[in-house]
């Protein structure tokens, strides 16, 4: 009867993480995405102008009308951005206001529902092993069908996503020769000649223009292609970093100084606490980092490599700026005031998670399969003695393999206890 409530739970749990799994999955790469915002407006604004530039191109006749219609191009990106620096400027802090909240909502929910999965995948787990112990994996597989889709997508996932980079990589190559194959078929189809005999019949003006209109709308979707794929990228990274990899960024920070502009801040100036707030999170990158890798030595944790992952790229690029151009100003720092206080955020998710975990480690029958929740020496024998009744082979229900198992746990974790004591 036991084991049939163990597979009903493996089951019922199973069912209610997949959408969880599903439902975090999307947060993140939605969450990734939209730190790229400053990047589609970019895009965008390079693409008025490349659509700007080929209605100015179909009227050209000779070189000099295409280098005009190129400059005349530079000329309406200059003022289009003069315009949007000019909007930004007067909505900057409320655009970084919502922005940030945006962002920070994403992640946050992102957080709820990888927590989520990830217990019940851990009461899933140590049920599963449970079961495992007769040794019939196949036929655990099929009597547990929503488990087993459960860990195969966590793994496709996290294939899928560590993938992304040289897929992007491909998928940009593809498009490139997709669209050269379709644009030799269509000239093919109206005139009967390829793109390479086609071009020697035209003029010299429209086949620069041609060139140089394709060369940057594939240049444009390029980028948002590989924006995406380099960001999904570095989440896989980081549920894949091992603690040299840790200590190697952690030492790269801590060796930039956060310099201001020479005479751009006063002693009086009201931001000087976010830069010594800022200086503080360097100062304690060294501790934090050695419990997070004390941790992940012990216990692997997805989350936490999720969440320290974000902090310190996040720090990174803060410090970076403060290394840029000789310093930042007092107005630059004003406005890395919202990403200051998302760090701290970050820094209390880094820390709850590490003493979480920690907590959790202290316990030697934490990750037990017969003794989990026995966090002492008095309630390990008296869970022992419990199982025995059930397993000892003497027993009507007894049985000798996993009777060994059960004993040899117990036999580890009494050791753990004596050693603490």
């Amino acid at each position: 009867m036991g084991k049939i409530v163990k597979i009903l739970k493996i089951n019922i749990l199973s069912l209610v993480a997949i959408p969880l799994l599903l439902l975090a999955t999307a947060l993140k790469l939605i969450a990734k995405s939209l730190e790229k915002i400053p990047l589609f407006i970019g895009l965008g604004i390079a693409s008025i102008l490349i659509l700007s530039l080929a209605s100015f191109d179909a009227a050209t006749e000779s070189i000099m009308n295409i280098i005009g219609g190129i400059i005349a191009a530079c000329v309406l990106f200059g003022v289009l951005i003069l315009i949007l620096y000019w909007i930004f400027s007067l909505i900057s802090s409320i655009v970084m206001l919502i922005w940030t909240l945006i962002t920070t909502c994403f992640d946050a929910l992102y957080d709820i529902c990888y927590t989520g999965y990830l217990s019940l995948y851990t009461a899933c787990e140590r049920d599963y092993q449970f079961l495992s112990l007769n040794g019939k994996k196949v036929l655990n597989c099929f009597i547990c069908p929503f488990y087993s889709i459960l860990r195969g997508m966590s793994w496709l996932i996290a294939t899928v996503v560590s993938l992304m980079l040289p897929a992007a990589i491909v998928c940009s190559i593809g498009l490139v020769l997709f669209t050269l194959y379709d644009l030799n078929s269509n000239t093919k189809a109206a005139f009967g000649l390829n793109l390479i005999q086609f071009a020697k019949k035209s003029q010299t003006a429209s086949v620069i223009g041609g060139i140089f209109i394709y060369g940057a709308v594939m240049a444009i979707a390029i980028t948002a292609i590989m924006a995406f794929a380099l960001e999904w990228y570095e989440w896989a990274q980081d549920l894949k970093m091992t603690g040299a990899e840790i200590s190697a960024d952690i030492a790269q920070l801590t060796d930039k100084e956060l310099q201001m502009a020479s005479g751009s801040l006063e002693e009086s100036d009201e931001n000087l606490k976010y830069l010594d707030n800022l200086q503080e999170h360097l100062n304690n990158l060294n501790p934090l980092g050695q419990q997070v890798q004390t941790v992940l030595e012990k216990k692997e944790s997805p989350q936490l490599l999720s969440c320290w992952g974000s902090y310190m790229r996040n720090l990174e690029n803060l410090v970076n700026q403060f290394s840029e151009n000789n310093g930042v100003t007092s107005e630059q720092l004003k406005k890395m005031i919202p990403q200051i206080q998302q760090l701290d955020r970050q820094r209390e998710d880094v820390k709850k998670l590490t003493d979480k975990l920690t907590e959790e480690l202290q316990n030697p029958a934490g990750s037990s399969i017969f003794f989990a929740g026995c966090d002492s020496l008095e309630k390990l024998e008296k869970r022992y003695k419990s199982l025995c009744k059930t397993y000892h082979p003497d027993m009507g229900d007894g049985d000798t393999e996993t009777f060994q198992k059960m004993k040899a746990e117990y036999e580890n974790i009494k050791a753990a206890f004596s050693e603490e004591s």
